[in-house]
């Protein structure tokens, strides 16, 4: 008799959990689907960093405005891509042999988590900041979506919204406006290599109060932009 109620309550937790897990794919699949095409105004970032602020007595405040990436200059993405994942336009969302940091030539010179664009874009727009195996499992399979469902082009244009580039300031209008009191689309090659070189650090680094290493960093991401092409993104039918 106990065998058979044991059978049947592992029976009732594989029900719910099989329903959890269905559930909470299909939630995925919806939001990653409705963020392909709509803002995305509010990240897990920011919610964990307003929960900070909140705790620590002060009043929720971040900076970050949405901009299509047509509104963007296109030095910002060249700089990003020279700065954190050189091979960003033909990958497939991975770098597990570590390919970046031999063809970056350095540019990432505390390259330490080896995380492509993608899966900064996957961790920062729906996970919580951590390393936990479930996190970084969440970002493969997150990851993985991305790069098969929004293409390079939106995963582009998202990052550059939803990524730190200071202070408790979100994305490149943010960031823009907050350096250099104009909006993201005037930035010259220099002051997009500038917010480049701080994204390894953003919350402690500063484009308009560089020390050494930061200007050294800085000069490394311009002579790599030198060397791109201009991106030409595919146009989605």
């Amino acid at each position: 008799m106990k065998k058979m109620k044991g059978i049947q309550v592992l029976k009732k937790m594989g029900f719910w959990i099989k329903n959890l897990i269905l559930t909470l794919f299909i939630l995925s699949l919806f939001l990653v689907l409705l963020y392909k095409y709509t803002p995305i105004y509010y990240t897990s970032y920011m919610l964990v960093a307003n929960a900070k602020q909140v705790f620590s007595g002060h009043k929720p405040h971040i900076r970050h405005e949405w901009k299509p990436l047509n509104e963007i200059s296109p030095q910002l993405p060249k700089a990003v891509i020279a700065s954190e994942d050189y091979l960003f336009l033909i990958h497939n969302g991975f770098d597990s042999d570590n390919e970046n940091v031999k063809f970056n030539r350095g540019a990432r010179i505390l390259y330490q988590k080896n995380l492509t664009i993608t899966q900064q874009t996957a961790r920062n727009i729906f996970l919580p900041p951590g390393e936990t195996f479930l996190t970084k499992l969440m970002e493969t399979y997150f990851t993985i979506l991305l790069e098969l469902v929004w293409g390079k082009e939106r995963i582009m244009e998202a990052y550059l919204n939803s990524i730190q580039m200071g202070k408790d300031i979100y994305g490149a209008e943010a960031a823009t406006q907050a350096y250099y009191a104009i909006s993201a689309n005037d930035i010259n090659t220099a002051e997009a290599a500038g917010i480049a070189a701080c994204l390894i650090s953003p919350a402690d680094l500063n484009p308009c109060e560089p020390n050494t290493y930061l200007l050294r960093r800085q000069a490394k991401i311009r002579n790599i932009m030198e060397d791109m092409i201009e991106i030409q993104w595919k146009q989605e039918e």
